[in-house]
This record gives C-alpha cells, sequence and structure tokens, in this order.
C-alpha cells in the first residue's frame, strides 16, 4: 500500500537540496509526497546572493484546505524553519493530521560544522525543541544536537559523551534520536538511539573531504520512508548512508560539482533505493 506523506520544508530551486532531493527520493520508495514550502530559495545556502520569497502566511492555508478535504498521512517529515511563525504553523497542522499512527521525522536544520547557516541567525531555539518535543524521529548533525541542548560544539566527543546527547535528547519526547556527522579521526559517524530500550546503534564509514549541500536531506528522507514502509532503525540507518556515501562517490567519480548536490538523476544511484 503506498504511503502519503507531507513535508514541510524550504523549495531550493537549483542545487539538489531540500524538497528537489526529498520528493523523488520519497516516491522512490512508494511515498507519495504532499509539500508544504516554508519558503522558496533561488539556490541552496552554500550560494552567494542567494534569493528569498517567504511563505509563511499561505503554510496555513494547506492546513486549512487539506482539512476540508480530509487528507490524512502515515508520515509527516518536518525540516527547515525560519522564523517562529512558521514553527507556530507547523504545530497547527500537527493538531490537524497527527493521528496515533503518525509517523513524525524532524531533522532540525540550524547549521553544520560549529556553525549556524547564514539564513539561520535569528533562530528560535525554544521554538526548535517544541517541535521535537512532538516528533518520534529526529535526526540532527552533531551542530544542531548541541544547539539543541545548549552545550559547546565539540569534534573531539568520545562515545560517552555522545550517549549523554542521545538519551538528554530523548528526553525531550522522541522515540529515536539520530545524531549525524559525528567526526571520529579519518571516519565519519553516525548514531542513533531507542529511548524505549536505550539501545545505540553506529555505524561509521571513511570521511571524504569536501562539502557536499543536500546530504543531510537525503539521508532523512530514505530513512523516513525505510521506516514509514516498516524496516527496522537500523536496517533503515544503513541504507541511508550507503546510499549518501554511494551518491558522493559517483558525485566525484563523475568530476561532477558537488554544490549542485547529489545525482539524483543517475541511474544507479536511484536505482540502489528499493522497497
Amino acid at each position: 500500500m503506498r504511503k502519503r506523506a507531507a513535508v514541510i520544508h524550504d523549495l531550493a530551486s537549483y542545487g539538489g537540496a531540500a524538497l528537489m532531493n526529498i520528493i523523488p527520493i520519497l516516491y522512490r520508495l512508494g511515498v507519495e509526497v504532499n509539500p508544504i514550502p516554508t519558503a522558496f530559495f533561488t539556490t541552496h545556502g552554500g550560494f552567494k546572493g542567494i534569493k528569498k520569497q517567504d511563505n509563511t502566511e499561505f503554510m496555513s492555508e494547506y492546513t486549512k484546505h487539506w482539512n476540508e478535504l480530509n487528507l490524512s498521512f502515515q508520515g509527516i517529515y518536518l525540516g527547515l524553519f525560519t522564523s517562529a511563525k512558521q514553527i507556530e504553523n507547523a504545530h497547527n497542522f500537527l493538531d490537524a493530521f497527527i493521528r496515533e499512527e503518525t509517523l513524525t521525522v524532524f531533522d532540525p536544520i540550524m547549521g553544520d560544522n560549529g556553525s549556524l547557516y547564514s539564513f539561520m541567525k535569528d533562530i528560535n531555539l525554544q521554538g526548535m525543541r517544541s517541535l521535537v518535543q512532538r516528533a518520534d524521529i529526529i535526526t540532527p548533525n552533531l551542530t544542531e544536537a548541541c544547539l539543541l541542548l545548549d552545550i559547546p560544539y565539540c569534534t573531539s566527543m568520545d562515545k560517552d559523551e555522545i550517549k549523554n546527547c542521545l538519551v538528554e535528547l530523548s528526553k525531550l519526547g522522541p522515540q529515536y534520536v539520530v545524531i549525524t556527522s559525528v567526526p571520529k579521526g579519518d571516519k565519519i559517524s553516525t548514531y542513533s538511539y531507542n529511548r524505549e530500550d536505550e539501545v545505540i546503534f553506529e555505524i561509521s564509514r571513511e570521511k571524504i573531504s569536501g562539502s557536499y549541500p543536500g546530504t543531510g536531506d537525503a539521508f532523512t528522507s530514505v530513512l523516513f520512508a525505510k521506516i514509514l514502509q516498516g524496516c527496522s532503525m537500523e536496517e533503515s540507518l544503513i541504507t541511508a548512508v550507503n546510499f549518501v556515501e554511494r551518491g558522493i562517490k559517483i558525485l566525484l567519480e563523475n568530476h561532477m560539482n558537488p554544490m549542485e548536490g547529489l545525482p539524483l538523476a543517475n541511474t544507479e544511484l536511484i536505482g540502489s533505493l528499493y522497497l
């Protein structure tokens, strides 16, 4: 049975990120996508001169109309929010559509490598934490995890410190906490924590130097879709990490511009995803 998901995120028209990544990946994995753009960007945030059209005021129209249509969603995916009002709109959407069986994932996009993204300087951290409380799964990178916990960003955290971050984030509400982009020498690690059984799962890969916009969106999309289709957290996590790693390698092997995002039009890459 095809699953349906509402995705509240931004639309960056060039550069292979946000909804431009999320939509094809979810459809490939059998999930119908109903997007609610929080904002329209000419490119992702890695380009200079980026232009933005805010969509805050129109977001509520999706909630109203879809309610009138009696739509229901098996999954809800929350992503980029640039204002307190957008976060309020997201809460209103959750109030209208979240059900006991609904899977809600939140990728709390704020920054990376210890810094806030340029367009997130006025971020409402308390508002972001309020959305964490309503999610079943959150997927912050290490920078975002530190911001949510109000602790200093550190690239040399040991396993006990990472465990403490996972546990403290889970106390905010989500059953599963996933932290990505954790440096470990010449490797990069991703951790998941299940609040119910307190199991920590770790997956590490060789670190590939460089910056690859949109990989976080791709990672969360694969993870979300696989779990929505009934796969375990561990299987979904491995699939998501493998997909991103393979995408970066295909990009580099073909001398493509990393700023254009993962090559989702590559049949080998997109063909590696299956139900």
